[in-house]
């Protein structure tokens, strides 16, 4: 039984999802500690862009050439953009009421770039398709951005935007998998475990760790990745694609619709939370029920 034992945690430790995950916790926990000895309030926001980047690094173990080849590589640098100009939202808080434009662009730009080589043969299917990652873009990061500018968040949204966006990547990570593309799976794990780092420091000592260069480059990057195989690798299945749009707004549908009054404090965010992940589960339900070949 001893041996048995020592086998299993040898395997997960050699598993790379879970030392991916391991690291990228550490790297986000150490990094939001980091800033809550800076003074540098933008710093707070750049934590889980960052972890974003280093969870890329580590799952396809490179930094890519620039100008990157292939939709992949396109993830990194669309990342690094889209933090970039997140910072500078962040820094610049008289331009903040462009935030809803400038995520109508970037989706589309998103969308152009990566699509880029299905373009040159358009059909009707494509075009649909496209509009819809356009759309869907939008309709996943707007909501974010009311969440960091909620002014009765005594942290400016960090716990509550910070878990939407884990959810977010929870989502999709079963949808990528099942969509042929098992490092996409993985980066979203990784990603989910340094956001959790986050979460807990932000629970503890709250420190502006959801702006808009959090929005811009974990979101960004999630929708980089979700046109990559929509786009590109082309087996995703698109109803359970669909069903992440609901994250956003179960919990604030939950907190209109149920009883919750007398529940305040961590407890109420924490629950209101749980609900609007629950989405995840009919998202992997979709996704077995319509591939129950999965399942031999």
């Amino acid at each position: 039984m001893r041996f048995a034992f020592i086998e299993l945690v040898d395997a997960v430790l050699e598993n790379p999802i879970f030392v991916a995950a391991l690291i990228c916790f550490v790297l986000g926990f150490g990094l939001s500690g980091l800033v809550r000895i800076l003074p540098v309030l933008a710093l707070g926001s750049m934590v889980s862009p960052s972890v974003f980047l280093a969870s890329y690094v580590l799952t396809y173990q490179q930094v890519p050439t620039f100008p990157p080849i292939g939709a992949t590589n396109k993830i990194f640098y669309i990342g690094v953009a889209a933090t970039l100009l997140g910072f500078l939202l962040d820094l610049l808080p008289q331009i903040r009421n462009y935030t809803k434009i400038l995520v109508a662009i970037m989706s589309l730009s998103i969308v152009g770039w990566i699509g880029y080589p299905r373009f040159a043969k358009p059909d009707m299917g494509l075009m649909v398709t496209s509009l819809g990652l356009w759309l869907g873009g939008i309709a996943l990061l707007w909501p974010l951005d009311a969440v960091a500018k909620t002014p009765n968040e005594r942290n400016g949204g960090g716990v509550a935007g910070t878990a939407m966006l884990a959810s977010l990547l929870l989502g999709f990570a079963p949808v990528a998998l099942f969509g042929g593309s098992s490092t996409s799976m993985m980066l979203c794990l990784a990603v989910v475990a340094g956001l959790a780092a986050v979460v807990l420091w932000e629970l503890v000592i709250p420190r502006q760790a959801f702006g808009a260069s959090a929005i811009f480059g974990v979101g960004g990057g999630l929708l980089a990745m979700i046109n990559t195989v929509t786009l590109i690798t082309r087996q995703v299945d698109l109803p359970a694609l669909a069903l992440p749009l609901l994250i956003p707004y179960t919990g604030a549908v939950c907190a209109r619709l149920l009883p919750l009054n007398r529940i305040r404090g961590r407890a109420r965010q924490i629950l209101i939370g749980t609900l609007a992940a629950s989405p995840i589960l009919l998202v992997m339900a979709v996704l077995l029920l319509r591939r129950p070949e999965s399942l031999s």
